[in-house]
């Protein structure tokens, strides 16, 4: 054998071995992409979960609850097909059925939330659902002037529930006599409804209503409903007696794996 093919008969095992090697590592590659793609997927999935169960708890419009609820099927659907074959085989498929029923069963809701805490957390998750709308116009899942009339639901429904929390807050804050707490409280329901750039039918109503509370604790009396402060306090209630390991936070807890 001469030199070069003494050469040749050295380097060519070496250099298929040196091929197989980077293209192991293309495919490698390629499947930890598709694996972060899919984790970012499902992840927007859970998040728009956790929403659509919040929303359920505190509002009971069906219409729009469904529409999320087919959004969240299409994220895991695209969860599912975005990861490797080898992986995608072994992935848990969500199954929207229960979601459906709960819907469907129209169950009586919250018109009051616990605490600031909760506020916040309410904006949040109605932000999601919100900002879900508007790619499924674009992908022609609902059209533009349902997207317009579910967010000015949505919107209506959130500053109902913060209005009734502050009015609620107040009241229990004036049962107890507690009139700079009472006042607080009101000021801040009457200015998110003034800010509030929506038109509103019950607006000036509510405003009058807030304000009239306001001056009757410091002509000594009081003008209270009792049915939000009513709502409040069983909501505190079953915070309080939450004896069981249920994280009180809703931040709290891990998402729901599928």
């Amino acid at each position: 054998m001469s030199a070069i093919g003494l050469v040749v008969a050295i380097a060519l095992p070496i250099m298929l071995v040196l091929f197989g090697l980077v293209i192991a590592g293309r495919r490698q590659q390629a499947e930890y992409q598709k694996r972060a793609q899919a984790r970012a997927i499902k992840t927007a999935a859970e998040d728009l979960l956790e929403a659509l169960e919040f929303l359920i708890m505190v509002d009971n419009f069906k219409e729009v609850q469904l529409v999320v609820l087919e959004r969240v099927a299409y994220f895991y659907q695209r969860y599912r097909e975005s990861l490797p074959k080898k992986d995608a085989a072994a992935a848990d498929e969500f199954h929207s059925e229960q979601y459906q029923q709960k819907i469907e069963a129209g169950n009586s809701v919250r018109k009051v939330l616990k605490s600031d805490r909760e506020i916040r957390y309410a904006k949040q998750q109605f932000s999601r659902v919100l900002k879900a709308l508007g790619p499924m116009v674009k992908q022609k899942q609902i059209s533009e002037t349902a997207m317009m009339e579910y967010r000015r639901y949505l919107r209506m429904t959130l500053l109902e529930r913060e209005v009734d929390t502050y009015t609620a807050q107040g009241d229990v804050a004036a049962k107890r006599s507690d009139v700079v707490t009472a006042t607080n409280y009101y000021k801040a329901a009457k200015k998110l409804l003034i800010e509030f750039d929506l038109q509103y039918p019950e607006k000036n109503d509510r405003i009058r209503d807030l304000t009239q509370r306001a001056a009757a604790l410091y002509n000594g009396e009081t003008k209270v409903g009792d049915t939000l402060s009513q709502e409040l306090s069983k909501e505190s209630a079953k915070d309080e007696s939450n004896q069981f390991g249920i994280p009180s936070d809703p931040n709290a807890g891990d998402k729901k794996k599928f």
